[in-house]
């Protein structure tokens, strides 16, 4: 393949170091390695959020037309690769749980978080919906699915508050939960018509935002049980509240829960506006945010960015758009010549930074997926940083934009200083920048 040798520059965005906007092509190769890397529960749940949003825009709950109810005809074809996660799930799905005592619940996969399985939930309903619960495993799409939710609801152990528990063995409560079981709760409640189903996933929401939320309004990463990290560690109920609020606006119920949206909307709104003094001058946040010890990781911060762009796509609030956009461009000049984003947290191991993510991968494919319908609906909220807000800043790209005339020099708002930047791309790829002075 021809390389490309191309100009990246930016908008002179506040607190912005870096300034990269990567290009189709190389979303895609970020999503192929994810493809490759994915391999446990978490993992592909998040995945098939990001294939959703990538691939299948007009099915997620954060599509700017209504995504629900599902179109009548949607076939296995229409989504086959949301088909391929679901045929892999449930080929690794355990025995049905017979007993009495399971309430007719049983877990998508084997796993010591009782959360995780729950991420694949929304897959499984739409090869459900698109197979007519045809048998995979000798078992149905939406038996499964209806035996997962009954394994939350009737097996997992609560707290006394009646909070769902994240692990399977004991009461603990982490951050991680949000972002995988109450959307799932909340799209299965949409699809059969059930507000008590979507009004449990908000409680959900409402308790683990009671334990875990700090007097600045972010959130502790784990608390109860034989575990404890006491650690901000935000950006999974960001992105778990927003598509349960999502979901209920689709759902049909959106004026009988008004209350409720404006709920979750005020509580990923709070952490979002409590991120911002924590922006590190790299443009990232700390896998600790309130920690300067800690590492920064790109992981997190792409899926922060995604929150706040979708409150924008969502006609919400603009007022994060700026912050967002300076926390994806610095992940973006974090994907190397492979397309794996670095600087990442280790997948198992919280506390330590590691080579790979795969969530890394589906937060920063999810990010672009907002940015691309934010772009299609005006950009509303950008502000360049220099000049009237009416500016789109360098090029017309609020993130940078690629220019065949070879490098260039530019300045960049950092809020102390400016920089100077430009990057090789080959094949699409960012290979590296230039240093900042």
């Amino acid at each position: 393949m021809k390389a490309l040798l191309c100009l990246i520059v930016i908008a002179s965005l506040p607190s912005l170091v870096s300034a990269v906007h990567l290009t189709n092509s190389s979303i895609d190769h970020i999503f192929s390695v994810l493809q490759n890397i994915s391999q446990y529960s978490w993992e592909n749940g998040t995945k098939s959020e990001a294939l959703l949003e990538k691939t299948y825009p007009s099915l997620s709950v954060f599509s700017p037309t209504a995504p629900l109810p599902l179109p009548a005809d949607l076939s296995q074809d229409d989504i086959s690769q949301i088909l391929d996660i679901a045929h892999t799930t449930l080929s690794n799905r355990p025995a049905t749980n017979t007993s009495v005592s399971a309430h007719g619940g049983s877990p998508l996969l084997s796993d010591g978080a009782a959360g995780d399985p729950a991420s694949l939930g929304v897959a499984i309903l739409l090869a459900n919906w698109s197979t007519n619960n045809a048998l995979w495993n000798n078992v149905g799409y939406g038996d499964a699915a209806t035996m997962e939710l009954n394994y939350l609801l009737y097996d997992v152990p609560r707290s006394a508050q009646g909070a769902i528990s994240h692990r399977a063995d004991q009461v603990q409560y982490w951050a991680d939960f949000v972002y995988m079981v109450p959307p799932f709760l909340a799209y299965y409640g949409a699809l059969h018509n059930n507000q008590s189903l979507l009004q449990e996933a908000y409680t959900q929401c409402s308790l683990y935002r009671g334990q875990l939320r700090q007097s600045s309004g972010l959130w502790n990463h784990i608390e109860g049980g034989t575990t404890n990290n006491g650690g901000s560690h935000d950006p999974n109920p960001c992105g778990g509240m927003l598509r349960v609020l999502a979901t209920i606006k689709w759902s049909g119920f959106q004026s009988q829960m008004s209350s409720q949206m404006s709920d979750l909307q005020s509580w990923v709104e709070e952490i979002l506006t409590a991120t911002q003094q924590y922006i590190t001058s790299d443009g990232l946040l700390r896998n600790y945010m309130t920690d300067s010890t800690s590492f920064e990781d790109a992981s997190g911060s792409a899926l922060m960015a995604a929150s706040g762009i979708r409150l924008s796509t969502l006609n919400l609030t603009n007022d994060y758009i700026n912050q967002s956009l300076t926390l994806l461009s610095a992940v973006s000049s974090k994907v190397n010549s492979s397309g794996y984003v670095t600087q990442v947290v280790n997948p198992t191991d919280f506390s330590t930074q590691g080579t790979q993510s795969p969530e890394a991968q589906s937060f920063l494919v999810m990010a672009y997926s907002a940015y691309d319908q934010w772009d299609k609906q005006g950009r509303p909220g950008f502000q360049s940083g220099e000049g009237s807000s009416s500016s789109k800043g360098s090029n017309g790209d609020p993130l940078g934009k690629s220019s065949s005339s070879g490098f260039k020099r530019f300045h960049i708002g950092t809020g102390t200083g400016t920089g100077i930047m430009a990057s090789l791309v080959v094949g699409g790829l960012v290979l590296g920048l230039s240093v900042l002075v």
